[in-house]
Formats: C-alpha cells, structure tokens, sequence
C-alpha cells in the first residue's frame, strides 16, 4: 500500500476511499473514516483543518478599519474575508467579520459581543451545503475550525462528540471504541453540528435517533442543555435551532470492531454507487423528501442535465450541482426554483433546498 508523509517519521495509508473528493478539505473526511483510529491523535485529526485555514490567509491583506465592539479579539477577527473559498460551490462575497475563536469560552465572549452590538452572526460549518450570494454577508461569520471544536470521548456506551468535529471522524471513532449506530452515515459530508441541525439520515435512520443530549450557546450568548422532551428530531429537521451547537452526547450499542469496520465499509460501497466522483464545484441540490428520493424525482420529470449559466444539474445523479467557472448565486438559484416548480407541476411533491442561502 502507498504512503505519503503526515509529519516527521509519521505516515498515513492512502487507500481508495481517500479518492472520494477531489481535493484535500474534502478527501480527509472519508480517509479518517476507514483509518485505525488509535493511530491517530485528536490534534493529527486537526491537521487538514489547520492547513485549509493557513492556506486561506495568504495573500489576504486584514482591513484597515476599526473592529469597533471586536477590537478586544484582534488575533482572532479577519475584515471583509470572501467566503467563496469556505464553500464547496466556491461562490460568493465576504462577509464584514470573520472570527476563528480558539475556545468554547472565548467563542462565548464573542458571542456576547457581538449580540451586545447587535451584529448579525452566522455560524460557518463545512461548506457543503451552503450558497453564499456575491453582496456577502454584513455581519460576523464565526468558524469552529480550531481543534478545541473537534474533541471526542467514549464513556462506557456513550460518546460525547464536539459539533465541529467532522461527521466522518465521529463515524470512525465510534467504530475504533465498539460502539455501533453511525456507521450508516458515512459518506455524509460536513460536520457534527451539521449532521445534528438537519437530522441527517439515510434509509437505515437518522442521527437524531441516539442522541441523549445536546449543549447549545444561545444568540445572546448563554450556554444551555438540551435533553430529553426538549430534542425533537423529525425528517431532515430538529430542534436544535439556537445558534450553535456546542456538542452532542451519543447513545450507541456495543459492537465488534472487525463486524462495525465490515459494516461500514458495506454502507460506503452503498453510498458511492449512488453518487458521482465529485468534481471540484459540487453540493447537492435538493432534500430527499420523505418517502421519496430527489433524484428520482427529478429523472422523472426530465430534469437531469438541465442548466442556467454556469451551473447545472449533473445528467447522471440529477441531484447534484455542479458549478462552472463565472458560476453566480443568481444562477444558481434561478435554476433551482425554475427546477423546482417544475418537479412541483408534474409530480405534486414540493422539494426543500439543500443549500443554505445567506
């Protein structure tokens, strides 16, 4: 098998499944998944993360005006950051802050800055299912990517998984500790808090279905529990709709490894025969509606392959996006709405965007 240095004298095994995506940010969630996880350490796990961001600062130069409420969190605020970059579509303008707190304490007292100015905050998860339009956003994009965001701990039969944590390195966790019930997720990109805000599933179930409890950090900046009545999960949607999700506490069946490995590796070969090698610019385009599959949907009406500009809907997996070069968000969502009335006409099943829209 090849290898490719990770650090001095450290090495990693490069296999199939790291080919998924076409590009590092996205590859390393499906290499994590199929690698002995005891071979790695939480902050190794990091490492992709870290790069991506290193790689996002060069050549930005930071504004030269006033961070204003901010000025208390200079080394952490970047000015007028396009956020095209941080998005699997790569569209989209800047948003006025971007903030990378190192903690959860230092998140919280950002928060409460901001709230306490009244400035607009977003959360920044994966990308992969969001649309940004070229305005940006006027407000403070805040992103989870430092490893303090990533933690994970197994007591007895339970999991206590940080929310910026990569979907795929929760699944691979899991399965290293023996402890079944997420191994039918994999395959699902982005990351923890994404996987929990919209109830990601597939045929076998959703993630909702072992969540025990849930910490959140409230718009205004107060940390709070989430558990038993107050978690609702439903299809593609729960209750967990404060700002962000801070961690998750997972109830999971004890298993063993070498069956859970076998598991989900079958559910992979699953989710890779019904998906295409993902160009560079790609994310799916509308939510399985319940009892349905959109891409079947779309088939049916005759809208794979259809276009607007630079964007298109793939001929083959009619449910995935892809966006060219001089791809805009005017673009892509007017196909999308033209799409979606028409799948709406023929068939009496209203779709549900994917992406997010800011």
């Amino acid at each position: 098998m090849a290898v490719t240095k990770l650090a001095k004298n450290k090495v990693r095994p490069i296999d199939w499944y790291e080919y998924y995506f076409h590009d590092p940010i996205r590859s390393e969630g499906l290499f994590w998944a199929f690698c002995p996880l005891a071979s790695f350490s939480v902050a190794q796990q990091g490492m992709v993360s870290r790069t991506r961001k290193t790689g996002q600062k060069m050549g930005l130069e930071k504004g030269s005006t006033s961070l204003g409420p901010l000025s208390a969190f200079s080394s952490i605020v970047r000015e007028n950051q396009p956020l095209s970059p941080f998005t699997w579509l790569q569209i989209g303008g800047p948003t006025r802050y971007f903030i990378e707190p190192n903690d959860e304490s230092q998140l919280v007292a950002v928060v409460q800055a901001c709230a306490g100015s009244g400035i607009p905050m977003r959360i920044l998860g994966g990308g992969a299912n969001l649309l940004v339009r070229e305005a940006g956003f006027d407000g403070a994009t805040i992103s989870l990517t430092s490893p303090a965001f990533s933690q994970m701990k197994h007591v007895e039969n339970t999991i206590v998984c940080n929310a910026g944590a990569k979907l795929s390195h929760l699944i691979a966790f899991s399965v290293g500790a023996g402890l079944g019930g997420l191994e039918h997720l994999v395959g699902i990109p982005g990351t923890v808090g994404g996987a929990l805000y919209g109830n990601a599933g597939t045929d076998e179930g959703d993630i909702g279905q072992v969540v025990l409890s849930a910490k959140l950090l409230t718009k205004e900046g107060r940390v709070v529990e989430a558990t038993g009545q107050q978690l609702a999960f439903s299809h593609r949607v729960s209750s967990l709709d404060e700002l962000v999700i801070l961690d998750a506490t997972f109830q999971l069946e004890r298993g063993e490894v070498r069956g859970l490995t076998k598991r989900e590796q079958t559910f992979w070969i699953l989710k890779r025969s019904k998906q295409p090698s993902f160009p560079e610019r790609a994310a799916v385009a509308f939510v399985d509606p319940d009892g349905y599959k959109a891409a079947e949907l779309l088939q049916q009406s005759g809208f794979n392959g259809a276009s607007e500009g630079a964007v298109r809907l793939s001929s083959t997996y009619p449910n995935f996006l892809i966006a060219a070069a001089g791809a805009t968000s005017t673009q892509v969502l007017t196909l999308l709405e033209r799409v979606r009335e028409g799948v709406a006409d023929r068939t009496g099943v209203q779709l549900q965007f994917h992406l997010q829209i800011w």
